[in-house]
């Protein structure tokens, strides 16, 4: 009982404290380059490098943990290998001692019979047990900090995980702000903050499902009907991959997860691009590879974007996401264009969009 009113009051907290308003617009400072922030935020996750190795592979929670939690598993288990290692190595010397001491030697002497050392068998059950409790506490101390919400709560990154046949849906209650598959139906990365807890709620829309990233020592069932929840606070910045790691369907195969974790200037800026993503749209609609990118439109509707700010926050965002549609969508099969000429309408694009913000701007 005590255990689930703490993860209930876990999950009350971290739902109170998601909601809060962010607060009005700022633009950040010292802002990257809208193809840096394409390249940060939108990393191509099967990428492969000139020896047809992955850019961003699947790394271990040994070799490259990434966080707190995970560097906990990491001695957690090295530890318990190192209590353990004799139990294995042990019974195989004294197995090879016998075969060899005890060998037949073709003497004529009979081998030794005995029953029964109760010295030897308390031993023998004593030291397990003494090994047992050796693990057991520090494995339990670990499991209850992995289930209770860290300090600091109150500026974790709260965000809600929804799983779905196959993909990820999710949603920064903080800013109210939802990312899933994007333009090119190509599952989208989760952005995090470095050294920034981060508390996931998450549920299922259809089946159960398993929400794993080996790097950040997190594998949690994603439960249809109930919501599940882990925290961790990320330590090491870059690209982080996973998979669903419960059987889902035909496209379990497919149910990759990648995050992305990323420094706090940066984070705002995710934010903020973010917050006006939903205003770009019909701009992207006059921009995309098939469509007749007419410079009329295109300024009037640029006109009505600007209407509802001017600021560098704002145009930036609509510089990033039409990049980063370009960026998505050279990265899957086109029936009628290669990637390169997506890439190459996509320059053509942006210059034009250049174009047509710089004279909305120098106009009022």
């Amino acid at each position: 009982m005590r255990r689930f009113a703490l993860v209930f009051s876990w999950m009350f907290v971290a739902m109170s404290f998601g909601s809060v308003a962010t607060g009005a617009e700022v633009a950040p400072s010292a802002t990257p380059s809208v193809d840096t922030l394409v390249k940060t935020l939108n990393p191509d996750i099967f990428a492969l490098d000139a020896n047809q190795r992955p850019v961003h592979a699947i790394t271990n929670v040994f070799t490259s943990p990434a966080s707190d939690i995970a560097r906990d598993v990491a001695s957690n288990n090295w530890y318990n290998l190192a209590i353990y290692l004799p139990f294995l190595i042990l019974p195989q010397l004294v197995l090879l001692f016998a075969i060899y001491r005890f060998r037949d030697r073709k003497d004529g002497r009979k081998p030794a019979t005995f029953t029964g050392n109760h010295t030897l068998e308390i031993v023998w059950t004593a030291i397990p047990c003494l090994a047992l409790l050796a693990v057991v506490v520090p494995a339990w101390k670990l499991l209850w900090k992995m289930e209770l919400p860290p300090a600091g709560i109150e500026r974790a990154v709260v965000v809600e995980v929804r799983g779905k046949e196959f993909a990820w849906d999710y949603k920064y209650q903080a800013d109210n702000l939802s990312i899933g598959q994007d333009v090119a139906g190509i599952q989208e990365p989760l952005v995090l903050e470095k050294d920034r807890p981060a508390i996931l709620n998450m549920t299922s829309n259809d089946v159960n499902h398993a929400w794993w990233v080996p790097s950040f020592g997190v594998k949690k069932d994603v439960i249809i009907g109930r919501y599940t929840n882990v925290w961790f606070t990320p330590d090491t910045l870059g690209v982080f991959k996973g998979q669903c790691a419960e059987l889902c369907g035909q496209g379990h195969g497919i149910m990759w997860i990648s995050s992305v974790v990323v420094d706090s200037e940066m984070f705002k800026t995710y934010r903020e691009l973010l917050r006006h993503r939903n205003d770009t749209v019909k701009i992207w609609n006059l921009l995309a590879p098939a469509a007749v990118a007419d410079d009329k439109e295109l300024e009037s509707q640029v006109a009505k974007y600007l209407e509802k700010g001017r600021g560098a926050g704002r145009v930036l965002a609509l510089k990033y996401w039409i990049a980063t549609n370009y960026a998505s969508i050279a990265r899957r099969h086109q029936p009628d264009l290669t990637s390169a000429q997506v890439l190459e309408r996509g320059v053509a694009r942006r210059a034009q969009l250049d174009a047509v913000l710089a004279r909305s701007l120098s106009a009022n």
